[in-house]
């Protein structure tokens, strides 16, 4: 008998994240499910140590290093079940997590369920993590359960959609981090499926972010907005991305780039009560400065 959930984690040097995460799928009781481990090259004893999990519903597979959407898509080609969840290796699930998947699937079908992630406590109380905690679950905070989240609302660090429902591969080739999430949603999107919240299945998302790293995460993004513009050429994703002239021109114009450039060089304001708004304001020029280094 095939299994309810294929469950596809990707994973990139992070042995300790993806082992946690992988025993606690294996304690989630209900529906039945397979685990599908794709290591994408990683050089920190990752293989070794899911190997000695040794357990019949994990399928440990190592690949190259040829980045998340390959690795993703190398899952879905092994999957068996009814529904693929697509989890990020460090978004732990909680009891009853496969359960409230399922059950909104079985109340909606042909919907993508979007698990309740959040920032745990262990992961700090920094100012940094606590904009970044603000920021990541401020979207679905008391939204209730089945809540329709739009088109941005795709998360794929931890959503689960009907096999038959995904293309073939399901993820586009991009060549850097950004956007391809969104770029599969709108597909699904016009396709009717739509995305939905499950507040019942909580996970941990153990994203111990920096500010740093952040910043190199939203400078890759900026770039590959041409990606998705390219794979999408529609006004809708040009100024949903904004790789679109109106915007390049006023950014090239008015954006407070030596003020961006001021608060990365001095970061005493991390300490006061300017710090949302200047950590946003540093992560846009981020964004905005790899769109216009982008553009073809």
């Amino acid at each position: 008998m095939e299994p309810t959930f294929s469950v596809i984690i990707p994973t990139y040097n992070r042995a300790e994240l993806v082992e946690r995460t992988v025993r606690a799928f294996l304690a989630q009781e209900g529906p039945s499910f397979e685990i599908i481990v794709l290591d994408d090259g990683s050089t920190d004893g990752t293989f070794a140590l899911l190997k000695a999990i040794n357990h019949p519903r994990v399928g440990l597979h190592r690949q190259e290093n040829r980045g998340l959407a390959a690795a993703r898509n190398a899952g879905f080609a092994l999957a068996k079940g009814e529904y693929v969840l697509f989890n990020d290796d460090d978004v732990v699930p909680q009891v009853g997590f496969l359960q409230a998947h399922l059950g909104l699937h079985h109340q909606l079908p042909n919907v993508a369920v979007v698990s309740r992630t959040y920032l745990p406590g262990e992961l700090g109380q920094g100012p940094f993590m606590r904009y970044w905690r603000e920021r990541a679950e401020g979207g679905v905070r008391g939204k209730p359960n089945a809540a329709v989240l739009g088109k941005g609302g795709y998360w794929f660090a931890s959503l689960s959609v009907e096999r038959e429902s995904l293309p073939q591969p399901p993820f586009s080739d991009f060549r850097a981090y950004g956007w391809e999430e969104h770029e599969l949603g709108l597909r699904l999107w016009a396709k009717g499926v739509q995305p939905r919240l499950a507040t019942g299945a909580r996970a941990a998302h153990l994203d111990a972010v920096r500010l740093d790293s952040m910043l190199e995460k939203l400078h890759s993004m900026g770039r590959m907005a041409w990606e998705f513009c390219r794979l999408h050429p529609s006004l809708e994703v040009a100024f949903w991305t904004g790789a679109n002239p109106l915007s390049l021109a006023y950014k090239r114009r008015f954006y407070p780039w030596a003020k961006a450039q001021e608060l990365l060089e001095n970061r005493a304001w991390e300490a006061t009560a300017e710090a949302f708004k200047n950590y946003s304001l540093v992560l846009e020029a981020a964004y905005t400065r790899g769109l216009l280094e982008g553009k073809p």
